[in-house]
């Protein structure tokens, strides 16, 4: 599979991925490429070109002159061909992609105004994790916009096909008071006048308007019921025949997993394959494309626990899981078992109605083996192979590296970040906690000789993403190293510009480019320093089967 394979994958979608993506537009390489495999049109290429274009150009502008306005940044783009075959709303790749639908970019159909805009509305629910408040939170978007660039908007909104059209529609009819609202910064009222703030937007609603915003919030949230609602209807289909080929497989090949739901609680075990009422009755709830997908999950997780217990030379040999072992995720390891557990119940993934999101299986297949793979790790079968004193040399130099950093950081930034660093330990407490995250890039290392193309790509575009809310500003070092050791996961990638990649795509660029905080050459060394470390480690062949020639 080459890396082009990677982006049209999945059957229900195309992916424009970062890597072929700029503020001007996707890459001529990959334009190419969707115009000879997916169907797209030149014309099709350009408005998408164009509706990105605005989009970038319109947010940045609003970034500059307020701060309720959060910079653009470069993502994945999703385009979903068929919007009953994905459901609504969902994140892919970890909140770094968004979820728009090839009508939106219909030349015939759409216009770049509504597509520009659905990019800002996107980042505004990745941002905050809501759907329904997005349009009133981004109203300042439509205070700079002319007559005829709302009514483009509005035309196009009317003319949508996408699941939750109305609540676009219902933007669009908000139009006249939305332009209405004034902001702390950029339209503060002239006169003083009683006006209601919206918490962490900067906007003022004036009383006169006081009415709008519930009206308009609840017409979004009408909308996304529906669209939710509409996508249900589509899977809902009875489940019993998938169920009985689902159980009748478990109960003859009893694969090494358990099925676990409602918290926990194991409902099928290999130890007793045809022990099945329990999971039956969990099945119920699911349709029969969940079913089926569920079927599918499993086949996966079984098929690379066996493949990697397989190559090892003496599987018992594994150490039981630590006891911090997270007990959740795609799958994980069972802290009593040392089974491979699949939660039917796992928190934000709906396994009960329809197929499995677009990479998610990918992403199971990633995580599976690389829950084996800590434990491999745990035993000491990925050692530093070049031994401790080199291992310190490189630790050494990655704590000059930054304590190199520290030293010329500009003063507004050294004052932030003084009691934080101090805590810390300098450069030396920085470079300790890359280290401390090592065992993460070990286990990573050796999944790659399980996994394919398709797995390998998903997985690091699920860990490669921003991390501007995961750490206080005093922080920023903290989260500095973080970005350092996450950087070494696109070494697996065959993503050309690993660096251009991460900097474009988590705010990076605003964080520590843009302050000062970094320059190009020295963000270069610290890279240097970091992969000078992970290249120490080596996979201890002596405990896996010799690979075949």
């Amino acid at each position: 599979m080459t890396l082009a394979d990677f982006y049209l994958a999945d059957s229900r979608l195309t992916l424009i991925p970062i890597e072929h993506l700029a503020p001007s537009g996707m890459s001529r390489e990959l334009a190419d490429l969707l115009v000879a495999e997916r169907d797209w049109t030149r014309e099709r290429v350009a408005f998408f070109d164009r509706s990105f274009q605005l989009y970038w150009s319109r947010s940045a502008e609003l970034a500059g002159r307020t701060r309720t306005w959060v910079a653009p940044r470069i993502r994945h783009v999703a385009v979903v061909d068929e919007p009953a075959s994905v459901r609504p709303y969902v994140q892919l790749l970890n909140t770094s992609a968004w979820m728009l639908y090839a009508s939106d970019f219909d030349p015939e159909r759409s216009d770049p105004e509504l597509a520009a805009y659905l990019f800002a509305h996107g980042d505004r629910m990745a941002l905050t994790g809501e759907v329904t408040l997005a349009a009133l939170h981004n109203a300042i978007w439509w205070f700079d916009r002319t007559e005829d660039e709302c009514a483009a908007f509005a035309a196009a909104a009317a003319r949508s096909v996408r699941p939750d059209a109305a609540g676009f529609v219902a933007i669009a009819n908000a139009l006249p008071w939305l332009r209405r609202l004034r902001h702390e910064t950029l339209d503060p009222p002239l006169v003083v006048s009683p006006h209601r703030a919206i918490p962490g937007t900067g906007l003022l609603v004036p009383q006169a308007l006081e009415h709008e915003p519930r009206g308009l919030v609840d017409a979004l949230t009408a909308a996304a019921r529906q669209a939710v609602e509409t996508y249900r209807r589509a899977w809902r289909t009875p489940s019993h025949a998938s169920v009985v080929e689902l159980l009748g497989w478990l109960a003859t090949d009893a694969p090494p997993l358990l099925v676990t739901a409602e918290r926990g609680r194991v409902v099928w075990d290999p130890d007793h394959p045809d022990r099945v009422g329990a999971l039956r009755s969990v099945l119920k709830r699911g349709d029969a494309g969940a079913v089926a997908s569920i079927a599918e999950d499993l086949r996966v997780v079984a098929c690379h626990t066996r493949a990697f217990l397989a190559a090892l030379a003496d599987p018992d040999a594994l150490p039981m899981p630590a006891p911090e072992t997270e007990q959740g995720g795609y799958s994980y390891l069972h802290l009593e078992r040392r089974l491979i557990a699949y939660d039917l119940d796992e928190r934000g993934m709906e396994r009960y109605c329809g197929p499995a999101l677009p990479y998610a299986r990918a992403m199971l297949g990633a995580r599976t083996v690389h829950e084996w793979a800590h434990l491999a790790v745990d035993a000491g079968w990925v050692p530093c192979r070049d031994g401790e004193a080199v291992l310190a040399a490189r630790q050494a130099r990655l704590a000059d590296e930054l304590d190199r950093a520290i030293a010329v950081l500009p003063a507004a930034m050294r004052t932030l970040t003084a009691q934080d660093l101090a805590a810390a330990g300098g450069g030396t407490g920085l470079a300790r906690s890359f280290l401390a995250r090592i065992s993460d890039y070990q286990a990573n290392f050796l999944a790659q000789r399980f996994l394919d193309r398709r797995e390998i790509e998903t997985y690091i575009r699920h860990n490669i993403r921003t991390l501007r809310f995961a750490y206080p500003p005093p922080q920023l070092f903290r989260m500095l190293v973080r970005y350092l050791f996450e950087l070494q996961y696109l070494g697996f990638s065959e993503v050309r510009d690993p660096l251009t990649f991460l900097v474009s795509s988590t705010w990076f660029d605003a964080d520590f480019l843009a302050p000062g905080v970094l320059d190009a050459e020295r963000l270069g060394a610290l890279a240097d320093a970091a992969a000078a470390i992970c290249t120490c480690y080596a996979i201890d062949e002596t405990r896996f089967v010799p690979r075949a020639a």
